[in-house]
């Protein structure tokens, strides 16, 4: 087996991630209705993103060889995909929704910052604890509870920051402390799976091998069952925070790009008002 080879082999075509994905872009032309280009190919880039990390070779080597690319599929999944779905819905569909008292309902208690924070946190936690995560990747049906968990329990935190409806978004200062703190979970799991037993994970130590590649890993690739936990860990804490830091920054920039703008208007005004 040679890189090239896994590549073009570790394909797992499961038809329900196909449906899925298929009927996600079908609701999204019909109900939402995009006018803008740019929401349309942030929200087509999320269900791609969601396409490739469930049948891609991320798939096939995170289920059975490398600990480390099961971080990563996790991690497009809580950090990438459903921002990418939220920035590309409009506001006009997402008020259309709320005009639903039971959907307003709905809305009014997942999105309260606190609880969205919890059952992300909580979901991320319970799942990376080798107990529930062990139990995931030997029977299919947990597996696929877990990433279901992860893309709602996410959702539910992206939620806050990124609403369709500005003013129902979380002020600056807020949001900062939400994402920081997301962040800190983050780094604190990310730090423990790095330095966790390496029995913890007991599946990436001897996998089965199905596709023939624990050679090219282990040889050609020199990833050791260790050197994957620790990538692994790495990953959730290194690249996960800079998700975390680089969604601050951009809050914060826009907030001074606004502030800024207002104080050049405001003069302006009063200039005008004067007169």
């Amino acid at each position: 087996m040679t890189t090239g080879g896994l590549i073009l082999t570790g394909w797992d075509w499961e038809p329900s991630v196909l449906i899925g994905c298929g009927v996600l872009v079908f609701l999204y032309w019909r109900l939402v209705r995009p006018r803008r280009r740019r929401e349309f190919a942030l929200f087509i880039a999320g269900d791609l993103v969601l396409l490739l990390a469930l049948v891609s070779p991320i798939d096939s080597l995170a289920d059975e060889y490398l600990f480390s690319v099961h971080m990563v599929q996790h991690l497009l999944l809580v950090l990438a995909v459903p921002p990418l779905l939220i920035a590309g819905l409009s506001r006009e569909f997402v008020e259309g929704l709320l005009r639903g008292p039971r959907l307003a309902r709905i809305e009014q208690v997942c999105a309260r910052p606190l609880l969205a924070w919890v059952a992300a946190g909580a979901g991320f936690v319970f799942w990376h604890t080798p107990l529930f995560y062990n139990a995931a990747l030997a029977h299919e049906g947990v597996h696929i509870v877990e990433h279901l968990t992860f893309l709602i329990t996410a959702t539910m935190y992206w939620w806050p920051l990124l609403h369709p409806m500005e003013e129902s978004r979380l002020s600056v200062g807020k949001a900062v402390v939400y994402l920081f703190s997301a962040s800190m979970l983050n780094t604190v799991l990310g730090i423990w799976i790095t330095f966790a037993p390496l029995g913890s994970y007991p599946a990436y130590i001897q996998p089965k091998d199905t596709l023939g590649a624990l050679s090219l890993i282990r040889d050609a690739w020199g990833i050791s069952a260790r050197t994957d936990q620790q990538l692994g860990g790495l990953l959730m804490w290194v690249p996960a925070g800079l998700v975390y830091f680089s969604a601050i920054v951009a809050i914060v920039a826009r907030w001074q790009s606004e502030a800024e703008f207002c104080e050049v208007i405001e003069p302006q005004t009063g200039e005008r008002n004067g007169r």
